[in-house]
């Protein structure tokens, strides 16, 4: 059915639309408030990321938090195949599938939509993770890490970022109030 066809289907068109609409607004308000720091710290996170995933092809990959999702994007084209996106908001994980299937993404994400501390990822084993959020989160008493580390294969690598000031970890970045802060594991 055609966006311009009546009944259910074409509501839900009208919804996705104005769904995207605020997304792509969003990100372009997002891109001119955050300016150099944004830029900044996605250059460095995809530094980070790029210069710790093996080598060898094919690779499972599954990134924990989707965010606006323009790191599931990259890294399914860095690995040039489907990763697994985790979220636990189910409008962002509505998003990326709609996203990625309106703008035609070669390599569409595999959604799951849930908590992976609750078993979300359970039976499932991954040759690199990441997962970046903000420091504002606060801290989980390591369950977030524990259950991460139990979803990667033999060998697997786990990337974390943290961003937000006073970040710690491995290797601290900084570039005016915009603090990036990235760990790396091996399982």
């Amino acid at each position: 059915m055609t966006d311009s066809a009546p009944g259910p289907a074409n509501s839900n068109a009208g919804r996705d639309d104005a769904a995207l609409l605020e997304h792509y607004v969003r990100r372009g308000r997002g891109a001119r408030d955050g300016g150099l720091e944004a830029a900044w710290l996605d250059y460095e996170l995809r530094s980070y990321v790029l210069a710790r995933l093996p080598a060898r092809r094919p690779l499972a990959v599954c990134n924990v938090g989707i965010g606006d999702g323009q790191l599931d994007d990259w890294l399914a084209l860095v690995v040039g195949a489907p990763i697994v996106s985790v979220d636990l908001d189910p409008g962002a994980c509505r998003l990326l599938e709609l996203r990625q299937r309106r703008e035609e993404h070669p390599h569409p994400s595999r959604v799951v939509c849930g908590d992976v501390r609750g078993g979300a990822l359970a039976g499932r084993r991954f040759d690199v993770i990441t997962c970046v959020r903000p420091l504002a989160d606060g801290d989980d008493g390591g369950h977030l890490q524990r259950a991460l580390r139990t979803a990667l294969a033999d060998g697997g690598v786990l990337l974390t970022a943290e961003i937000g000031q006073g970040a710690a970890a491995d290797r601290v970045l900084s570039r005016g109030d915009v603090w990036l802060a990235c760990s790396t594991r091996t399982r």
